[in-house]
């Protein structure tokens, strides 16, 4: 660009600059803030339809029957509440910031990108039947221009609002993976060519049923549920997809099946798609979307990655037994009544009777239910537990349950076995370590 073509596009812009502080700036009262007039007098309930045309030129119409919200152009599909929500309740509460013309000034609205509206909303609410045109920013970018079908008044809004209301059809339509409530979940499967994993939930607890059986990591677990419930598809590529093949779904990498009682929701997860989102499916329906790839990644993984960190699944406020038995010595603690005290105390049994401070067995039932698995390993051989040289068993919950873990050493590493699961649990000698010492200090004298 020449020098003087940089000159003259520096003063355009700053004719502009000018010319918005003059027309919009130079009155404004800087003493006292005024009150801030409604671009619509309407509630958001009272909305019945909306046709949003974005700044790609995509027409979306919305209708609400019986409370209901949903697309009904360029075809039927369900919407994203929120995105709905965030319309209407937008539109409702819509002020101008300022007024920048009049209509008796005779505007040209081209010149603020309001002729055509780079952006508009057309608006049904009762006897309402009005549209609101976004243009375009104001020079100092805090603001949008726009105006009111019909009106030749143009003012400002805020400049946030146009993430609000330049919403394309993908935006605004219902974007979920799968269709179900996380309260419904009782069980979740993934196969595929490696894979072969069922999990079953009873009460607030998962287990591992398949390809081992072990206690579920519920962080893992619900984590990857609520992923499945929550997460949205990164972009649609076809309503009606005729041949799988060419997204990997024909033969899935990972078919992921959650149960609902009787029923199930299931996805399909395919090969990698151009962006590096993956492509996906819900068995229920014709669409192909694409997922994120860390979840499609979570998918795949191990069932190792399922298995419960924590050997111990209770914590110190629920637990109300304890049996360690550790060199030929058995040390039975228990929660019992007591005279004149509402909650019940601590006693040891054995190896002899006698009343038990909460600080000192309150720290070893901290540290039990803190004991974790740095790795698991496959086999038992080498590990002590074929003659563990300790056994922690723990009674908690109401109603009350019961866990064992044995505990054994073995090429100079500590493992532990929580019941009768497969391998065995390799934890830290530190840890281990800790424990016996906070039991020793227990001993009675």
């Amino acid at each position: 660009m020449s020098r003087g073509s940089s000159t003259l596009a520096l003063l355009v812009a700053a004719l502009a600059m000018g010319a918005y502080i003059y027309l919009v700036e130079s009155d404004r009262d800087p003493a006292a803030p005024e009150a801030l007039e409604s671009v619509f007098d309407l509630d958001s309930n009272a909305i019945s339809a909306l046709t949003v045309t974005a700044e790609n030129g995509e027409r979306t119409v919305l209708r609400k029957t019986d409370e209901r919200w949903q697309i009904v152009e360029p075809f039927q599909t369900n919407v994203d509440v929120t995105q709905v929500v965030g319309l209407t309740s937008g539109l409702a509460s819509l002020e101008l910031q300022r007024v920048v013309l009049e209509p008796e000034d005779a505007p040209d609205l081209s010149q603020f990108g309001l002729s055509p509206p780079r952006v508009s909303i057309e608006v049904e609410a009762g006897a309402l039947d009005s549209a609101l045109f976004i243009g375009d920013e104001t020079p100092t970018g805090g603001d949008l221009y726009a105006a009111v079908e019909g009106s030749n008044r143009v003012f400002l809004i805020s400049g946030y609002l146009d993430g609000t209301f330049n919403r394309t059809m993908f935006a605004l339509r219902d974007k979920t993976l799968l269709s179900f409530t996380r309260n419904q979940v009782n069980g979740l499967e993934l196969t595929g060519a490696d894979l072969s994993i069922r999990l079953r939930k009873t009460a607030d607890q998962w287990a591992l049923t398949e390809p081992f059986e072990a206690h579920a990591d519920l962080a893992v677990t619900d984590g990857l549920i609520g992923r499945l419930a929550t997460d949205q598809m990164v972009a649609i590529d076809t309503e009606r997809a005729t041949d799988l093949e060419p997204y990997g779904l024909s033969t899935p990498t990972v078919t992921t099946r959650v149960l609902l009682g009787e029923e199930s929701a299931t996805l399909l997860v395919g090969t990698p798609a151009p962006d590096g989102s993956v492509w996906a499916k819900d068995a229920s329906r014709d669409m192909v979307f694409s997922i994120e790839a860390t979840l499609a990644d979570e998918l795949a993984r191990a069932a190792v990655e399922y298995r419960r960190k924590n050997l111990f699944g209770f914590r110190p406020f629920n637990a109300t037994r304890l049996e360690f038995e550790i060199d030929d010595t058995q040390h039975v603690f228990e929660q019992q009544a007591a005279d004149g005290v509402d909650e019940a105390v601590w006693r040891r049994l054995e190896p002899r009777s006698q009343d038990v401070g909460d600080g000192g067995l309150d720290d070893l039932l901290a540290q039990l239910s803190n004991l974790r698995a740095e790795r698991f390993v496959d086999t038992r051989e080498g590990t002590g537990l074929d003659g563990p040289s300790a056994s922690v068993i723990v009674t908690f919950d109401d109603p009350s349950r019961q866990e064992k873990v044995s505990i054994g050493r073995g090429n100079g590493q500590v493992f532990a076995v929580n019941g009768e699961e497969i391998g065995a649990a390799v934890v830290t000698t530190r840890s281990w370590d800790d424990i016996v010492a906070a039991l020793d200090a227990l001993r009675p004298d």
